[in-house]
């Protein structure tokens, strides 16, 4: 086995540990009434710190693609599904950026088409970070949403997670899916579509990706579909058929 073999090895069993101690906590902090339990707790907490300082300790020597993952928490639910969490502060354009430097390096080739770059490095919904860390759940491409209005969409994905909270992403929260979905997989979230966000309609070809506008309005296209944000029942149960593939 090479070392970068060995390191994703280590990540990936260290990830599962960290994930196992933290189900774990939470089972128990929902019961925890007696001494026992409360001091189990502490030592569960202990551990997971231990384990979080491991796994930095090995992220730090991931090849680049995976440390970019590692960094902001992909999980990949799926062929056009995708969870991450952006920490405070980070603007969706460092995102971006940091995609474009690793697949120059791979590629030669921009990530993200340079005329469309320079509007967004004007915009603020892309430069200015928010206070909090930012939890999200997207689809990237929904089946059966293209040749649909935009009205009929939006229907669309509300009948189809039988009247979850659902939603479009905006431009800036799918441009960063896609960049952290195609640099983790080297796979288009986008399936080769057009996809109609809350504020404009992304795509990604051998330009980088780009933004149009009119998809936005009441037409149908046979290449455009839509994205949305995944409720989170919908996310657990992927997770929860996840667990049971691998026990099986």
């Amino acid at each position: 086995m090479s070392s970068e073999s060995e390191i994703l090895l280590q990540y990936e069993e260290s990830k599962e540990r960290l994930d196992t101690l933290r189900a774990d906590y939470e089972t128990i902090f929902s019961i925890a009434n007696t001494p026992e339990e409360f001091a189990t707790l502490t030592v569960i907490k202990d551990q997971i710190r231990a384990e979080e300082r491991t796994l930095r300790d090995i992220q730090a020597r991931l090849p680049a693609r995976e440390s970019f993952g590692a960094k902001y928490f992909v999980e990949i639910l799926g062929p056009h599904e995708i969870a991450f969490v952006i920490p405070p502060n980070v603007p969706r354009i460092r995102i971006l950026e940091e995609a474009q430097e690793i697949y120059y390096k791979l590629d030669k080739r921009n990530y993200v088409f340079p005329n469309r770059y320079k509007v967004w490095l004007g915009m603020p919904s892309f430069t200015e970070g928010r206070p909090t860390e930012t939890r999200l759940a997207i689809d990237g491409c929904v089946d059966e949403s293209q040749n649909r209005t935009l009205a009929d969409q939006k229907l669309f994905l509300r009948r189809k997670f039988d009247e979850n909270e659902t939603s479009m992403p905006t431009v800036e929260d799918l441009a960063a899916a896609h960049a952290l979905f195609y640099i983790v997989t080297r796979q288009n979230l986008f399936r080769g579509m057009k996809i109609r966000t809350l504020n404009g309609s992304l795509y990604f070809d051998n330009l980088g990706l780009g933004m149009d506008r009119f998809s936005l309005d009441w037409n149908r296209f046979a290449d455009v579909a839509a994205a949305c944000h995944l409720p989170t029942a919908v996310v657990e149960k992927i997770r929860e058929d996840k667990k049971k593939a691998r026990g099986a």
